[in-house]
């Protein structure tokens, strides 16, 4: 084992004013590796809401955070950063213990991305300038920017401690305060992570984490003291989330939310049994609880039978196993509901006409729910495994004749968050690149790297407003003129 999952210490309180603050409702974390490991914690209730929110504005306000100059935010956002790189170790078990991630890529991967994001968005707390705009000679008028004041960040299950980050580091180097609620299922790095942030002189009050469910979420997104609200989850939450934040002092909002994307196949592609992997690790990695998992493949039809053999391969290739086991390369679904809605979708889709060519099925194991890699072939546009986000490692598959076919399949009604475009025709390239309404396009490839440049965001029900980039740190910032007039 990696570590030991039943040696594993974590702060069961809210993080508030710095501190951690008993009080709430008890409850227990299970871990998807192993039911029978759980960790105590306790829900923020009401007056844990009011007082996470109000520590944060009191913080905002007397602390001077808002004003400082950016550089001053800067230096204290470095120091964090060698702070989580100092405690990745510690940072990764409290991760993955109650998380679907596996502890070698949390090392790797996650706790790298938490330090480069407060690095990155560090530096960019210097780096906006305002503007002067045209006016008479009688008057000067001038751009500037300033925080919105109490932001409110609620973050998904899947990626904890990397999508929490996305929204804690730019809201805080822009000047704002946070109270942050991370899923209630992975509670725990996030809490680890702002007490690092106190000592690395982050003003205690100004990074609050609560704990609890979409009550305190929902509660958290109707406070007065609120002034903006992230969110990163499902689709259905975020039209319920932007519609409290409408009713409840017209917040801005911003939603990264689900995706359906298609892995757009060409027979051209280039070097099919190197796509075959990319197209199998698109839908396997993390089990398939991604949001923008390559869950569709659209490919032509005369090299189909080819590319589908590759590609069941490369998925029957994975070893399923506990987030803290050595080998493992596709963790357990995160509870038994989800693992329920799985096989609940891929059982009607077969129901429906979709043929099976691998997994379709739960695999048993002690304290552990785990669901087989799954190829479901013959999906069509009615079909449930076409129309919903499944959130597991399961590949529907549809076919195509030619470019305007593929293009048409390509393009979910509903859902435009990323899409993949695999072709040796640079032309075709980008003619689908722009045909395809999705927030993020990648050219015979997938996935995230860990840059921090390119803003990743959706169209349609996948969401409003993007995260990481210049996009990303800007929208925590409300922009005021200001005129003189000088005649």
């Amino acid at each position: 084992m990696h570590f030991d999952p039943r040696a594993v210490r974590a702060m069961s309180g809210q993080f508030i004013d710095g501190v951690e603050v008993a009080g709430g409702t008890a409850h227990h974390v299970e871990s998807p590796s192993d039911r029978r490991v759980a960790l105590p914690v306790e829900w923020a209730d009401a007056a844990l809401v009011d007082r996470a929110v109000l520590s944060a504005r009191d913080a905002w306000r007397a602390s001077g955070w808002g004003a400082a100059a950016p550089r001053d935010r800067a230096a204290i956002l470095y120091r964090w950063a060698d702070l989580v790189d100092a405690h990745a170790e510690e940072i990764a078990a409290l991760e993955a213990v109650v998380s679907a991630r596996i502890y070698p890529e949390v090392i790797a991967r996650d706790v790298k991305v938490v330090s480069g994001v407060l690095r990155y968005f560090g530096e960019f707390a210097d780096k906006i300038d305002g503007s002067v705009t045209p006016t008479p000679r009688s008057s000067f008028s001038f751009t500037v920017h300033e925080p919105y004041g109490v932001v409110a960040a609620i973050a998904p299950w899947n990626f904890p401690i990397i999508l929490a980050a996305w929204k804690f580091a730019p809201a805080l180097a822009a000047g704002n305060a946070v109270v942050l609620k991370p899923s209630e299922m992975t509670p725990f790095a996030a809490m680890r992570i702002a007490a690092l942030a106190v000592e690395a002189g982050l003003p205690a009050g100004l990074f609050n984490v609560l704990h609890g469910g979409g009550e305190v979420g929902a509660a958290l997104v109707k406070h007065p003291g609120v002034d903006y609200v992230t969110f990163t989850g499902s689709s259905a939450t975020g039209a319920r989330i932007m519609a409290d934040a409408a009713l409840h002092g017209l917040k801005p909002v911003s939603l990264e939310l689900g995706g359906k994307g298609p892995q757009l196949v060409f027979a051209d592609a280039p070097d099919l049994d190197k796509l075959a992997a990319t197209i199998a690790r698109g839908i396997t990695y993390n089990a398939g609880q991604v949001c923008f998992a390559g869950s569709r493949l659209v490919v032509e039809r005369r090299i189909a039978d080819d590319l589908l053999a590759r590609v069941r391969r490369h998925m029957l290739g994975g070893q399923t196993g506990t987030t803290w086991d050595e080998g493992t390369s596709i963790p357990p679904i995160i509870n038994e509901r989800q693992l329920d809605r799985i096989a609940g979708i891929v059982d009607a889709a077969v129901a429906d006409g979709a043929e099976p060519l691998c997994g379709a099925e739960r695999l048993s194991s002690d304290g552990a729910g785990f669901y087989a890699p799954t190829i479901l072939r013959g999906v069509t546009t009615e079909n449930r495994a076409y129309r919903e986000e499944i959130f597991g490692p399961v590949l529907a598959v549809q076919e195509f004749e030619d470019e305007e076919e593929g293009l048409r399949l390509a393009n979910h009604p509903d859902y435009g968050l990323t899409a993949s475009i695999h072709t040796s025709d640079v032309s075709r390239a980008f003619r689908a690149a722009r045909a395809i309404e999705s927030g993020t396009v990648w050219i015979n490839d997938w996935g995230r790297r860990t840059d921090f440049t390119a803003p990743f965001g959706g169209y349609k029900k996948s969401g409003i407003g993007k995260d990481m980039g210049r996009a990303g740190f800007e929208k925590y910032m409300k922009t005021k003129a200001i005129w003189l007039e000088v005649g």
